[in-house]
């Protein structure tokens, strides 16, 4: 898999969309609504090699989807805390943020991989080595 193309990033993203490996996008990254698995079971893919690779990413993601409508909302003056819509609206931006985590989070991890093959790191370092044969 060392010399395997790096994939297109649209590519990754629609892979953490659906919360598939970034790498061969067969593998499932969640075992339950949270709980991330290690590895991925198809190609060997490390998730998470350090355990801060993804804060930049799910800043980022987070401030871009949850809140710029919020400023927006402010700035166009749509602030009307006395309507049903700015409540309707408010429990689906919650609701949304709620729901959203493993596929944010897998788009992050997507984003992660995807920089980490283009600019840095080697992807043999992020697979873990082949179990000793008895």
């Amino acid at each position: 898999m060392m010399n395997s193309p790096i994939p297109k990033l649209g590519t990754v993203l629609w892979r953490g969309l659906r919360r598939r490996c970034p790498r061969c996008g067969q593998g499932a990254i969640y075992r339950s609504f949270l709980r991330m698995h290690d590895h991925c079971a198809v190609c060997g893919l490390k998730f998470m090699h350090d355990q801060g690779d993804l804060w930049v990413y799910i800043i980022i993601v987070d401030r871009a989807l949850f809140i710029l409508p919020l400023i927006a909302m402010l700035y166009f003056r749509l602030y009307n805390p006395y309507t049903v819509w700015f409540a309707l609206f408010i429990g689906l931006l919650v609701g949304g943020m709620f729901y959203t985590v493993p596929h944010r989070n897998s788009i992050c991890l997507g984003l992660d991989h995807w920089a980490h093959r283009k600019w840095g790191r080697n992807d043999s370092d992020r697979t873990p080595a082949a179990p000793p044969e008895s």
